[in-house]
């Protein structure tokens, strides 16, 4: 895979100038350099997260890896209720 000279603020930029301005695509790309199969593929992906990103769809990796923090952290509080249950039954067992 070949790394993109442009960084992601420079495509959200040029992404951006396309919405915001008349100036047509094909300008867009001779101006910057970029093959307009690419600018379309970044603009495509753009439009796409932006969706997504409203309909709270997100999937990213991002997403999934807070579920399953989430996930872990709630066993984790499971086991301990649990456990501090345990405790609290040995505790009044013993003022008996």
């Amino acid at each position: 895979m070949v790394k993109s000279k442009f960084t992601p603020q420079e495509k959200t930029r040029i992404i951006l100038e396309s919405l915001n301005t008349s100036i047509s695509a094909a300008e867009l790309c001779r101006k910057y350099n970029v093959s307009p199969p690419t600018f379309y593929q970044w603009r495509e992906r753009f439009l796409d997260g932006g969706k997504a990103s409203l309909d709270g769809t997100l999937n990213g990796d991002a997403c999934k890896s807070m579920k399953r923090e989430i996930d872990n952290l709630k066993r984790i509080i499971g086991e301990l209720t649990i456990a501090n249950d345990a405790f609290k039954k040995t505790l009044e067992g013993d003022k008996r």
